[in-house]
């Protein structure tokens, strides 16, 4: 029997790789059941009794009419929610949601299980990839950031990353901010408004872009992060008048609850995810009784707190669980879903970063969660962003989501007569038909993690991860301009919403 000598592999594996194509795979959780049915009973249960018997206050008026005129409560300053109305919204709920990207391509279906990427976090910090200092971050940062993901194959989506901090005005930070980031990617957008009165103005940007733009026609291109909810059990005003107003815009909105578990919640796990679950169904609610056909994502936002410190540790080995809770929470109601998972403790592209990225995002994947916010370049607990941990994040996330690939077992796969074939002729697979075809639709190739012999990168100067990442983002920086939106169209949108030039 013939046998493939290891210099004659590696040559074959240099050619293998000059014809290999990056594949997308499509990814599905939700085959993580750490919670027993009779468990989401008990802890939905839990969630009823809270929002009928204890309620939430710091009621905003609109959020008094909307929800007074709809059969709840207002006693003592808070709203108490009746058991029947809750299952009713549920129920309606359940259903399918689609965000869209300005290429189709990037649109996001959610109707079970489906993964998806994406970034996150409005950090005040950036690691800046040239000094590697930290440093405040600037409108063109974003911007920047976000032509940067466009080409990162396995991120999905694209939430604001850092706070614009070189901007003065609230109404200038938040509109800038949305335009800066549909200029850098064709990717679905999710980002905020902080006053209700604004969203009129980015409803007409955003159809201003898509009637100016002769390059694109998609609509609901962006959607907003809304957090409705001070924990324990109050109500954000603002927010919430936020939640309505976008509810009746037609955007979709992220109904998102960011709680720390032991600091703003009961300090097990199952109570914190009982009363972030409660909170967080609230705000779906909420926005249910506006427009029953509102595009909602539930996003329940467990972060573990470090007690001794009071600090949260997204790091933490509890982040995993207590998230991955919350998603198949969100998959026992059916609700298309969000979480945050990435947020390494680690403050640089070191393996602590590493090792807590993955088990998080890993496991909040395999419990179901949709969209994985801040599981690209988030840093320092979610207080910084590094354009090189997004690069080297890129290569993270296509391993998880080939983890969460669908398998595929029958007579073809199973190759019993290719396996026949073979061991009777050459001794190995690596020139067969099935090989060259299945390489490109089986297989994941890396963008900057390295597969070559100790010898090939030894010669080549024994680079780091970190300086790999760092060369292929100034690569995308300087020489990958977009021009998604029109320069007429850009020119016409700064002018008429008086927004910044860069």
């Amino acid at each position: 029997m013939a046998h493939l000598d290891l210099n004659k592999q590696r040559r074959r594996r240099k050619n293998i790789t000059k014809v290999s194509k990056q594949q997308k795979f499509l990814s599905y959780g939700g085959n993580l059941r750490i919670l027993q049915k009779k468990e989401c009973k008990e802890i939905h249960g839990a969630v009823l009794d809270i929002l009928s018997d204890v309620g939430i206050s710091d009621v905003s008026r609109k959020t008094q009419e909307v929800a007074v005129n709809n059969g709840i409560k207002l006693k003592n300053g808070r709203l108490y929610f009746p058991k029947a109305l809750v299952e009713d919204a549920i129920s309606a709920l359940s259903r399918s949601v689609v965000l869209h990207g300005q290429k189709s391509e990037n649109d996001l279906q959610i109707t079970g299980s489906e993964i998806y990427f994406g970034t996150g976090g409005a950090t005040p910090t950036i690691l800046d990839h040239k000094t590697d200092k930290f440093r405040e971050t600037t409108l063109k940062d974003l911007y920047d950031n976000a032509r940067l993901i466009e080409h990162l194959e396995n991120v999905d989506f694209f939430s604001r990353t850092v706070i614009a901090r070189d901007l003065k005005t609230q109404r200038d930070l938040d509109l800038n901010t949305a335009f800066a980031c549909l200029r850098g990617t064709t990717k679905h957008i999710m980002t905020s408004i902080s006053q209700a009165e604004d969203i009129k103005s980015l409803k007409e940007m955003i159809e201003d872009i898509c009637s100016l733009n002769s390059k694109n026609k998609q609509k609901n291109l962006i959607s907003l992060n809304t957090n409705h909810i001070v924990s324990p059990l109050r109500f954000d005003p603002e927010s919430c008048d936020v939640l309505i107003e976008g509810v009746k815009s037609g955007l979709p909105i992220n109904v998102n609850t960011f709680a720390q578990v032991g600091a703003s919640t009961a300090v097990t796990l199952a109570g914190a995810i009982a009363q972030t679950t409660a909170e967080t169904m609230a705000g779906m609610i909420l926005g249910y009784l506006v427009d029953e056909n509102a595009t909602l994502i539930f996003g329940p936002r467990p972060m573990i707190t470090d007690l001794r410190t009071g600090a949260i540790s997204g790091g933490s080995a509890e982040q995993p669980i207590a998230t991955a809770m919350a998603g198949q929470m969100a998959q026992y109601y059916g609700f298309a879903n969000s979480a945050i998972s990435g947020a390494t403790d680690s403050k640089s592209t070191d393996a602590q970063s590493s090792f807590e990225k993955a088990s998080n995002i890993q496991m909040a994947a395999f419990s179901g969660v949709n969209l994985i916010t801040q599981s690209c370049g988030s840093l320092a607990s979610l207080m910084a962003t590094s354009f090189t941990a997004s690069v080297i994040d890129n290569d993270m996330l296509g391993i998880i989501r080939r983890s969460c690939g669908k398998l595929e077992i029958n007579k073809s796969t199973l190759g019993l007569e290719s396996i026949k074939k073979v061991v009777d002729g050459e001794g190995h697979f690596l020139g067969q038909p099935e090989t060259y075809d299945r390489m490109r639709s089986d297989y994941l190739y890396p963008s900057v993690s390295d597969r070559r012999s100790w010898e090939e990168w030894e010669a080549d100067g024994a680079p780091d991860i970190a300086n790999t990442a760092k060369a292929q983002v100034e690569r995308i920086l300087t020489n990958c301009e977009p021009s998604h939106i029109e320069k007429n169209t850009i020119k016409a949108v700064q002018a008429k919403y008086n927004l910044a030039n860069f």
